[in-house]
């Protein structure tokens, strides 16, 4: 929508003649600057025509006035005036307007001008809106983190009170608390899916778990461990990622504890009373190689008490334990769980809230660029985390610091492209192969990523801006941008055409996090289906991987993606199709 603010009726009659060719473009004029103040409060137009000579205000005041409004601050104002002195544009471009046309131009000019200012007005909005949500949701995240502090010492408190309870019972207690502390410290979903699953198996002695989680569609199970499928792996290998979606009933055992909110805790799951509304399904047993006999299940619930998952123990083993043969969960052990089961629901809530605002902010570049979804973005950290995880094995990384530099990682490498916001459509979308000049352009987003992040206060913010920034670097110094300091990437306007001039960055001076993406990015790509091209199979992308060894990718790492390609190929299946 157009509004055009012009006391002569023989502009209007013009513009009307000139943009009537153009479906997309709707016109509204008024008369007088008060109408037009009115008008732009009341209808938001994408593009604010003003002209300048006007009776009653004149056309400086009422740019003055629309800038000064919370609300039209930030639409964009073209002057259309017969004025072509510069002083006066001087003046308007200085009072805050975005462009100055002198009138009349040809229709071309005026609607590839009208155009530009409305996509980067809503550019505009769009980011103010991410980073509204944004601000939201971390202050939403200090209250959750508050939550879990105070859970941890009601925990604290109850493990004073429980003076008259056994030895073991106040052990467990403060295990578990402390348990819950160290669950605190993730952010990212995935890692605190992980974390919650690995500490109840380890205070139960469980040797596999999985989380379910509640979807529209049903109940879906997202996280699994195994440690006696993963005993009989090669090194390098990891279990593919299931895709399991069954019904949310009572039908099953998860989906019993998903509907009613009950936990249960069964000794031998092929001894179940037929009776019971639940029962065990063997076909995924059989599919794996696998023998369940205990389970102890409990509801995940949010801060509303909604179940919102279901995490599930398998296989008690009984670790230091004189009793049942085979081993059975207890009831201390469905005691702790109960208490860390309140602390993982509030750790996978707030995870879930920071991966609501990555995933708001990768919808926002979505709608940019078709490319850049959802499901790309997932597979590419899944893919990048599991070669980290491989490269930390084979360098003896300490397993705390492993966790914590996984966490950094998946929430970087899903914003690894966020740069591409500020990129015009009519390169993002464009159906051929860009020429020079919009190629320039187009590299620009790895600095205007990096520029998102510039003033880095967290290490998530600093894996950020690393992966943002050099993720197109090439191991033999043929990438971009570049070595560009950290420290000025804040100095950076918001628009380039061009990356500025930088010394090569090649082999291990390149971020690691940055190598890691660059694979699982190039992978990712490759393998997926776009409007003009195929997706390559498995054998040509290894093919391309090795060619590419110590020219575009660092060698140990194709080493280890090409021993990642079947858990690659589960991702795919995981996270599914992105339609492009």
């Amino acid at each position: 929508m157009v509004l055009l603010v012009d006391d002569q009726p023989i502009v209007e009659a013009a513009l009307r003649r000139l943009l009537a060719p153009y479906e997309d473009l709707e016109l509204i004029a008024v008369r007088d600057a008060g109408a037009g103040f009115e008008a732009a409060l009341a209808r938001r137009p994408d593009v604010i025509l003003q002209d300048l000579n006007m009776p009653g205000v004149e056309g400086m005041e009422q740019i003055r006035r629309i800038r000064a409004h919370e609300d039209l601050a930030d639409t964009p104002l073209v002057v259309l005036s017969a004025d072509a002195d510069a002083q006066t544009k001087e003046q308007c471009f200085g009072l805050g307007a975005n462009d100055y046309i002198v009138k009349l131009p040809d229709a071309l000019e005026l609607v590839a001008r009208i155009r530009y200012h409305a996509r980067m007005g809503r550019a505009q909005r769009d980011r103010d809106r991410a980073m509204r949500s944004l601000a939201h949701s971390q202050a939403e995240l200090v209250r959750r983190n508050a939550e879990v502090d105070a859970a941890n010492r009601r925990l604290s408190a109850m493990n004073d009170l429980l003076g008259q309870e056994s030895q073991e019972q106040r052990e467990r207690i403060a295990e578990v608390a402390a348990l819950g502390t160290k669950l605190g410290s993730a952010q990212d979903l995935g890692e605190v899916m992980d974390q919650a699953l690995r500490l109840a198996r380890s205070f139960t002695d469980a040797d596999a778990g999985s989380i379910w989680m509640v979807q529209p569609e049903g109940l879906r199970l997202v996280y699994t461990q195994n440690d006696t499928l993963e005993s009989r792996l090669s090194p390098g290998e990891r279990l593919p990622l299931a895709d399991v979606l069954i019904p949310r009933d009572s039908a099953s055992i998860a989906g019993h504890v998903a509907v009613t909110g009950r936990p249960l805790r069964i000794d031998d799951v092929h001894a179940l009373d037929p009776s019971l509304p639940y029962h065990f399904r063997g076909d995924f047993d059989r599919k794996i190689g696998y023998t369940t006999r205990s389970m102890l299940v409990f509801p995940l619930r949010d801060a509303r008490d909604c179940v919102v998952g279901v995490l599930q123990l398998i296989n008690a083993r009984g670790r230091g334990r004189a009793g049942a043969s085979p081993p059975v969960f207890t009831a201390s052990d469905e005691a702790a769980v109960e208490l860390f089961a309140g602390m993982a629901s509030l750790a996978v809530e707030r995870a879930k809230l920071v991966r609501g605002v990555i995933m708001r902010t990768i919808a926002t570049a979505e709608m940019r660029d078709p490319t850049e979804t959802g499901a790309h973005v997932q597979r590419v950290a899944e893919c990048a985390v599991a070669m980290y995880d491989r490269w930390a094995a084979i360098h003896g990384v300490d397993p705390t610091e492993r966790q914590r530099r996984r966490d950094e990682l998946r929430i970087a490498a899903m914003l690894h492209d966020v740069g591409k916001v500020a990129i015009p459509d009519s390169i993002l979308k464009k159906p051929g192969k860009l020429d020079d000049a919009e190629y320039r352009r187009m590299q620009t987003h790895s600095l205007l990523g990096g520029r998102l992040f510039a003033s880095a206060t967290t290490p998530y913010d600093e894996a950020a801006r690393d992966v943002a920034v050099h993720h197109h670097e090439k191991w033999d110094g043929s990438g971009y941008p570049g070595r560009v300091p950290a420290d000025s990437l804040e100095d950076l306007p918001s628009e380039m055409v061009a990356n500025p001039e930088a010394p090569p960055m090649r082999g291990e001076e390149i971020p690691l996090f940055a190598r890691i993406v660059a694979v699982a990015d190039v992978y990712d790509a490759l393998t997926s289906r776009r409007a003009y091209k195929e997706a390559w199979s498995p054998e040509q992308v290894a093919e391309l991987l090795r060619k590419e060894s110590g020219r575009h990718f660092d060698p140990e790492l194709v080493n280890i993606a090409l021993e990642l390609q079947p858990y690659f190929q589960s991702v795919r299946a995981r996270f599914g199709s992105d339609g492009h």
